[in-house]
């Protein structure tokens, strides 16, 4: 067996035993609802067990056939129902009673989560670095601030896998050259379910559905270039879907948590804001509530108007195009949490343990942690000048595609520089909704993680004096 298999299993196997010690074995680690499963397991007909007890300071560990926990005027298809469905299918010869164990579904996600970091190893080890970065890799994966989604039914963990599938895939068809019809079809059917994956992704959609069209130029043969327009075809239409097939309630919920979450807090002239979006001066009394929360007035503002005809996620959004200096303000309002992937216990509160675990409510934790400490303690410092560097590297990628002759090198600066702009497209994230930052975030730091990861490699393979993505397939 060659030294490279050996080391992909030990690898592979390291990062599932990881998973298994914080998902199975108790006190099991997770995240709690914090009202969103009822749009992906209440889909399927089942519901908590202790319904409505336990949110937002425990992870409930057991679900039960319960119909009445959907709720159909709030659902959104998204790729994480393939997953869920899956747990069901699993779950069928386990539990004849239908009772649905919150670890089937961390098994579920572990298992695919495993399959897509095999192949994106597998990929990404051409290198000398190939054995450091490896297990670097797998250390910061199985951080549970990556790893708490995998036991809950949020949509993180399907961001999460098609992202690695995806990130493999163009990886290897960087390193080729060249795009061959498989490869193109593989990619685009990563992309659009990533894209599907949290309706907060179309931006990140709209940017990888013109990749794909890119792809065409690459290709090895009429076949491929066809599989890129129909490729980038499919991933735009799963962007639109996104922005298009949003139930209503959470359009205005957004609206709402945008304009009195993020664009008055963040105000040095709050009633100027407001005149500026055809509002009252003095509803800046509102500043600070959300849609759902004691002394929210969004029941009322729904009822006149103000909200879903004044005022929706369209106009606040070009209010922060036509006020490029008020989108670096909310990026330096969180410059110390843009780079968390785990509560802060400040603003969100997200229990990571089951009542059984003795644990008080809404704590957090996990038996490796050391790789969000590093993004809390370390990342969080510079965060402001790593957006800033993510801006840059793909000026610095262009500058080289321009200089470059046409052929493969001109496919791996392009791929070099779609992942940081990837990064940046899922900072959106911060500006479609006022609450839930660092969950929302969740897509950013796995790109950041994996933009950094790059970065290291191509510098490493550089001071050897050897071509990372041009090294020559044997």
């Amino acid at each position: 067996m060659p030294g490279r298999t050996k080391l992909l299993i030990a690898v592979v196997a390291a990062a599932a035993a990881a998973l298994a010690w914080q998902l199975f074995v108790p006190p099991i680690a997770g995240i709690a609802d914090q009202g969103d499963f009822y749009r992906t397991i209440g889909r399927f007909g089942y519901g908590p067990q202790s319904r409505g007890a336990l949110n937002y300071s425990f992870v409930e560990p057991k679900y039960v056939p319960d119909p009445g926990f959907r709720s159909r005027a709030w659902e959104q298809a998204t790729s994480e129902n393939l997953f869920v469905a899956a747990m069901l299918l699993i779950n069928k010869p386990i539990s004849k009673s239908g009772v649905l164990d919150i670890r089937v579904a961390g098994l579920v996600h572990a298992l695919a989560f495993l399959a897509a970091f095999a192949r994106l190893l597998w990929v990404a080890g051409r290198g000398r670095a190939r054995p450091v970065l490896w297990i670097a890799a797998a250390f910061a994966l199985t951080d549970i601030g990556y790893t708490q989604y995998w036991n809950s039914f949020y949509s993180e963990p399907a961001a999460c896998i098609f992202f690695l599938l995806a990130l493999a895939e163009g990886l290897d068809m960087a390193i080729r050259g060249k795009a061959s019809r498989a490869a193109v079809i593989r990619w685009s059917l990563w992309a659009g379910l990533l894209t599907l994956a949290k309706a907060q992704y179309a931006p990140l959609g709209l940017l990888l559905g013109l990749f794909a069209f890119r792809l065409g130029s690459s290709a090895w043969s009429k076949g491929a270039r066809a599989a890129a327009v129909l490729g980038g075809c499919a991933v735009l239409a799963c962007a639109a879907y996104d922005v298009l097939a949003a139930p209503p309630g959470i359009r205005l919920a957004n609206a709402y948590n945008v304009l009195f979450g993020a664009i008055l807090p963040e105000s040095k002239s709050p009633a100027a804001d407001l005149q500026a979006l055809g509002l009252e001066p003095d509803l800046a009394r509102y500043a600070g509530t959300g849609a759902w929360s004691a002394g929210s007035a969004f029941r009322e503002m729904v009822a006149s108007g103000a909200i879903g005809k004044r005022v929706t996620i369209s106009t606040v959004l070009r209010f922060y195009l036509l006020r490029p200096a008020r989108i670096w303000r909310r990026l330096e309002r969180h410059r110390r949490r843009l780079t968390f992937f785990r509560s802060d216990l400040t603003t969100e509160w997200y229990g990571s343990f089951e009542p059984s675990a003795g644990r008080p409510p809404n704590a957090r934790g996990g038996r490796f942690d050391l790789w969000s400490a590093f993004h809390e303690r370390v990342l969080a410092r510079i965060a402001l000048w790593g957006v800033a560097a993510l801006a840059v590297w793909p000026l610095a990628a262009l500058w080289m595609w321009v200089r470059c002759p046409k052929g493969p090198r001109r496919l791996r600066m392009e791929a070099a520089a779609l992942l940081p702009l990837a990064c940046l497209a899922s900072l959106a994230a911060l500006f479609g909704d006022g609450f839930d930052v660092v969950k929302h975030l969740y897509l950013f730091n796995l790109t950041l993680d994996a933009s950094l990861f790059c970065a290291a490699a191509y510098c490493g393979d550089r001071l050897r004096n050897r071509r990372f993505l041009g090294t020559p397939i044997s």
